[in-house]
């Protein structure tokens, strides 16, 4: 897909961050935005910048991706006005940190609930509909670099973000027929509300040994902006996997042609990242 004019498209996640970035910029470019986000605020202030950038927004409400009967009921109410959507954004997301030892049945359920059922949602409400409707289009999700790597104290996010790229990749050969493409993206670091909101269980985040670990993380972070226009640029040359980053790319490749390299990176970042909770527990 090279242009996005009057193409319907629809964005979860849409009040912050990655979401709301590329909600602007697809508004930009002409295409007919439908946008959900658990934050009615938040949507309500992307829904303006793009109205007020003489974009277009068709319809958008606010409610928990989490929730099936929500997803389905805004596809209802979207389906009832249009035959179909053509670009499902799935980006809506959350994130728990810890250890196994200290992760609650709790944050496993959240990490699945949101991060894997969310997408499933919008791929089972708006993707029959797309096939029906035979006018191909694009399916993206947006994973992380912890569904492609083994990130220390990332066990239930990954659960999440690897389920999503499992069922992404299925999709990216089930579609081809119906000329529908598949793309995940694999973001790393990314300065966005998540970034300063997300939880380490069992961790202090503002212990000065774990707010110097945190610095570290967040000074390799790329800018939403960024993040969408590496999206749009992957929807137009059909990529499957989308990066945001050179290291992640890189971390990705050393997995698969180098492997002792990548098991030699992933045990250096278990020890700093238990060092620092030694450190934390002792004080």
């Amino acid at each position: 897909m090279k242009n996005f004019q009057d193409k319907k498209c629809l964005i979860t996640g849409a009040a912050s961050g990655i979401g709301r970035s590329t909600a602007i910029a697809m508004g930009k470019l002409g295409a007919n935005l439908f946008l959900t986000d658990i934050n009615p605020e938040g949507l309500k202030e992307t829904v303006q910048i793009i109205i007020n950038d003489g974009g277009k927004v068709s319809k958008y409400k606010s409610f928990d991706i989490a929730k099936y009967e929500d997803v389905k009921e805004f596809a209802d109410e979207i389906h009832r006005e249009h035959d179909s959507i053509d670009i499902l954004m799935n980006i809506a997301g959350t994130s728990v940190w810890g250890t196994v030892d200290q992760l609650t049945h709790a944050n496993w359920q959240k990490m699945i609930h949101v991060d894997l059922w969310g997408p499933i949602h919008g791929i089972e409400c708006f993707i029959p509909q797309m096939i029906r409707a035979g006018k191909g289009g694009h399916l993206i999700t947006v994973s992380s670099a912890a569904g492609l790597v083994a990130f220390p104290w990332h066990a239930a996010y990954s659960a999440a973000k690897w389920g999503i790229i499992g069922v992404s990749e299925v999709l990216r050969y089930d579609l081809m027929q119906h000329h529908i493409n598949v793309s995940v993206v694999c973001p790393g670091a990314v300065d966005t509300p998540l970034k300063h909101t997300v939880e380490i269980v069992g961790i202090d985040k503002n212990h000065p040994e774990a707010s110097k670990l945190i610095k570290r993380f967040t000074e390799r972070a790329v800018t939403p902006d960024k993040v969408a226009q590496q999206i749009i640029n992957g929807i137009k040359k059909n990529k499957f996997l989308i990066f945001t980053s050179f290291d992640i790319k890189f971390l990705y490749w050393s997995k698969r042609k180098i492997f002792p390299l990548y098991h030699l990176i992933m045990k250096k970042l278990n020890n700093l990242l238990n060092d620092v909770a030694k450190k934390i527990q002792k004080n």
